[in-house]
């Protein structure tokens, strides 16, 4: 699952750029008549990040919203906006921004659940509980929207392209060691369980033993 996470969000940035390639000349023609002043080079500068933002996730809205399925979905959703506060720390609404916080806040949930399954003396409920609780808090934090809006600055930024590559390739590269690190760390740690309790079992097992063989050799001696 954490390899599927890894990829889906190595492709989703990968969209971003190239539809945001692919919108870049029509969203500049709405920053036409900017002045040639520092100030307002650089306000022309930010309206065209956000408004290629905004303009992928409307356009996004959209073409979800044209399925009945969705259409109704996102009608419940906004009715149980409530549960979106609470557990995501955001107002529902069928945006980008609340896609990426929602896919992070899952993964953080299970992450952590497993984590603390195979590396505490936690049962899987109480890891599972701990694991919710500690996602909620991030998401109260804005941790996750923090983490989404610098999601958006290195695909839309126009400055230092060369800088948000190397950000790009690094974070990949982060991502797939620490998954590795993990299963291999992870696989480890549940051999070292698995046999411990085996041992345990067989130490058990003994002890009974003795136990019903010295039970048994007090009643041959009482009834000698």
């Amino acid at each position: 699952m954490d390899k599927k996470i890894v990829i889906l969000f190595l492709c989703l940035l990968f969209f971003a750029q190239v539809v945001s390639a692919d919108i870049l000349d029509s969203i500049e023609e709405k920053v036409e008549g900017i002045g040639d002043t520092k100030e307002n080079i650089e306000e022309g500068v930010e309206k065209i990040k956000e408004t290629k933002w905004d303009y992928l996730g409307e356009k996004w809205k959209t073409i979800f919203l044209r399925n009945k399925v969705v259409s109704v979905v996102d009608g419940f959703f906004q009715k149980i906006n409530i549960v979106f506060v609470v557990l995501f720390g955001e107002n529902y609404s069928l945006s980008l921004t609340l896609l990426f916080i929602v896919i992070l806040w899952f993964y953080s949930f299970f992450k952590l659940s497993e984590i603390l399954t195979d590396y505490s003396t936690f049962s899987s409920s109480v890891a599972t509980l701990i694991g919710l609780g500690f996602s909620i808090i991030m998401a109260q934090l804005k941790f996750f929207r923090v983490l989404v809006e610098s999601f958006g600055w290195l695909v839309f930024s126009q400055e230092a392209w060369w800088l948000r590559l190397i950000i790009f390739i690094v974070i990949g590269f982060v991502m797939i060691f620490l998954y590795k690190l993990s299963s291999q760390v992870g696989d480890s740690f549940k051999k070292n369980r698995e046999k411990t309790k085996e041992e345990m079992e067989k130490l058990e097992e003994k002890i009974n033993r003795g136990i019903i063989k010295s039970f048994a050799d007090t009643i041959v001696k009482a009834l000698k």
